[in-house]
């Protein structure tokens, strides 16, 4: 039997995937495709719209096979220019659109036959957006090829949606492809969204013939830890299933319902499985304060670097009778270090009197403490504020700092550190620095679960665009280790 490529072998030939290692495009591979397809008797006077229709190889075999007319919709324009050019000689029968997909969704007044999305569906995060569209202007058959999702993130035969970061997609006339966003959906999901949109499957999902000539990624067994494709295809259903704000809003004779108690006991989340960690919040109280400096040193990451990083910037930039005050001074001992290196007005402000019950001071007392939620209100105006391990606890963190760059004399400094917003990387990294310590998981999780509302991270960006709107007029990083950032701000 002659094939619709016999005599325009351009379809492939001229395909820059026929380069790929997964399924690349040959001959046996469009026909093999196509034939699963596709039959004659439901292409004859068929209108076909192609949704990414690359170089209009299922235009040629749709209208070899009889269809009436054959529209092929391509964003990429190198793929545009050479698939007008292998179909020129069906004439009026084939148009080829350049545009992407959902602009044309947004034009077209015209319904098809048959609709095609072949390796272009994955590429929409609005997948079901899109379906819907795609839906409303199908008469007959939807075709769809796509992707299963990978086996790590469960059965790929099961109704599951992956959303991936790294989905891929051929780049015209290059050897190559861009990766981004994407969205694997396994066939049977597609069989529940395409079920509320109308369509239903039209018979055992197509399996194309296997490839003996390469690399097949079409009948490969979908557990495979590559990209293994599948071809669904869907008809027009009379009914339609219901959407759960259906079954909610308008209930009828066939909406499910169960009692709690029948169906609460079935699911195994209803006992939970893990124990509190923590019947309360972190606070700085006696106990706290009896350990603090091991427990400062075993949870912050350069305690003692940013202490003498503090004691040395001074040495070289304040003078020893300016004032300095030291904001959630805990026991003092910056303080202490400053007291030692001959700085001699000294201040230290904190909320928790089980720390200022043992803080450090003088024999004559001459460091001044104040027990305060608030930044003191005086007319001490600072030559240096440092605010280390402290700011994150608060909740109106911009006034805080506000009420600080005021006490700072013009040209004063402003040393903070501040536990910022950390990812999950970093945040695996620092439970390694907290294990590293000799903290047990246990103990970890604890203060993980006691911190909550408690500490409260701000992303990095916030500290330098919040420190100069208040009136900074410099701010640098001076340190910085497992998103425990120090910055150095100059009034």
């Amino acid at each position: 039997m002659k094939s619709p490529y016999d005599d325009y072998p351009g379809f492939y030939t001229e395909d820059n995937r026929q380069k790929r290692v997964l399924s690349p495009i040959n001959k046996e591979q469009l026909e093999n495709r196509h034939a699963a397809m596709f039959a004659e008797w439901n292409l004859a006077g068929k209108s076909v719209l192609d949704l990414g229709s690359c170089l209009g190889a299922t235009g040629q075999w749709v209208l070899f096979h009889g269809a009436a007319d054959y529209v092929g919709v391509e964003a990429q324009r190198a793929y545009v220019e050479r698939s007008r050019k292998l179909l020129a000689h069906h004439g009026s029968r084939a148009t080829i659109v350049e545009s992407e997909i959902e602009a044309f969704l947004d034009d077209n007044q015209r319904q098809f036959d048959i609709v095609v999305l072949l390796g272009v569906i994955y590429a929409f995060l609005n997948y079901h957006e899109v379906l819907t569209r795609v839906a409303a202007i199908c008469n007959e058959n939807l075709i769809i090829e796509g992707v299963y999702p990978y086996p790590s993130v469960g059965d790929p035969l099961a109704p599951i949606i992956e959303v991936t970061s790294e989905q891929s997609m051929v780049i015209a006339d290059q050897e190559r492809h861009v990766q981004g966003i994407g969205v694997r959906l396994a066939p049977a999901a597609l069989e529940i969204i395409l079920s509320t949109l109308g369509f239903e499957p039209a018979g055992k999902h197509p399996m194309p013939k296997r490839i003996k000539s390469v690399l097949d990624n079409f009948c490969g067994d979908p557990r495979e830890t590559y990209f293994v494709r599948y071809l669904t295809s869907f008809r027009k259903s009379a009914s339609v299933s219901r959407l759960l704000t259906d079954e909610l809003m308008a209930p009828d004779e066939k909406t499910r319902q169960k009692n709690w108690t029948d169906f609460e006991k079935h699911l195994p989340h209803v006992a939970p499985k893990t124990k509190i960690v923590a019947d309360k919040q972190w606070a700085f109280d006696k106990h706290v304060a009896d350990k603090f400096a091991e427990e400062a040193r075993q949870n912050i990451p350069d305690y003692e670097r940013v202490i003498d990083l503090c004691v040395n910037f001074a040495e070289h930039f304040i003078a020893k009778s300016d004032p300095i005050i030291d904001v959630g001074c805990a026991l003092g001992e910056t303080l202490r270090r400053l007291h030692l290196k001959g700085f001699e007005n000294l201040a230290g402000v904190d909320n928790s009197s089980h720390m200022l019950d043992r803080v450090f001071n003088t024999p004559d007392r001459r460091v001044t403490y104040h027990l305060s939620d608030t930044f003191p209100q005086t007319d001490v105006q600072y030559g240096l504020v440092t605010a280390n391990w402290t700011l994150h606890f608060i909740d109106r963190r911009a006034d805080y700092l506000a009420d600080i760059h005021d006490a700072i004399k013009p040209g004063g400094f402003l040393i903070m550190t501040d536990k910022v917003m950390l990812s999950n990387q970093v945040d695996a990294l620092y439970k390694t620095f907290k294990r590293g310590q000799g903290l047990s998981e246990e103990y970890i999780a604890y203060k993980e679960e006691a911190l909550k509302e408690i500490l409260t991270s701000y992303p990095l960006d916030w500290y330098l665009v919040i420190l100069r709107k208040i009136g900074f007029q410099s701010v640098e990083i001076i340190n910085a280790n497992l998103a425990f950032t120090t910055f150095l701000a100059r009034k």
